[in-house]
């Protein structure tokens, strides 16, 4: 499984030889997009041209399905070359993944002031979440102020217990991050 296609083919074809090398003969079954926003899901083409099914929620499923079907004629890509239907499985609320030794948990976390349906990625064994965008630890400075998205997302992720935080953007963190990243003052409304 593939959390996040960002960007464009080149980066999703980069991804798959690094997991290729990485753990070779493991093929790729799923890729789930955290939301719609390019950075997030601008190479799920790829996946989709390469069968990989799309784990998502349902408000997203016709954002994959047109991304899917639309032309690319300029600088033709993988999907584009050799067209197929994507394969969509959707999800609300929670989806567990397991392979018997590693369990892995998609939480929707949506709406929040970001996106209108967003997903987290849970370790529950190693108590680690994959955020995107709601929770961003910036690599050097304070944290920027907190905002709605932010609470919303330490709402939600309250009850998992999570210890370490890695998020799209940033650098890992702990509980102690999100606690300081909620204790800067939110700007006036």
């Amino acid at each position: 499984m593939v959390v996040e296609a960002p960007l464009n083919e080149e980066r999703s074809l980069a991804v798959m030889a690094k997991i290729a090398e990485t753990v070779p003969g493991k093929p790729i079954k799923y890729v789930v997009p955290t939301h719609y926003h390019f950075d997030h899901s601008g190479g799920l083409r790829t996946y989709i041209a390469k069968g990989v099914t799309v784990v998502t929620t349902p408000g997203n499923k016709a954002f994959v399905e047109r991304l899917a079907a639309a032309p690319h004629t300029i600088r033709p890509d993988s999907l584009a070359r050799e067209p197929r239907a994507p394969v969509i499985e959707t999800f609300t609320g929670k989806r567990v993944f397991t392979d018997g030794t590693n369990t892995l948990e998609l939480h929707d976390v949506g709406p929040s002031p970001h996106v209108t349906e967003a997903v987290i990625a849970y370790l529950p064994k190693e108590k680690a979440v994959f955020v995107a965008d709601l929770f961003t630890i910036p690599v050097q400075g304070p944290f920027p102020p907190a905002n709605p998205a932010l609470v919303h997302f330490s709402e939600k992720v309250k009850a998992l217990g999570v210890e370490t935080f890695v998020p799209g953007h940033g650098r890992i963190g702990t509980a102690a991050d999100l606690r300081a990243a909620l204790a800067a003052p939110m700007p006036p409304n």
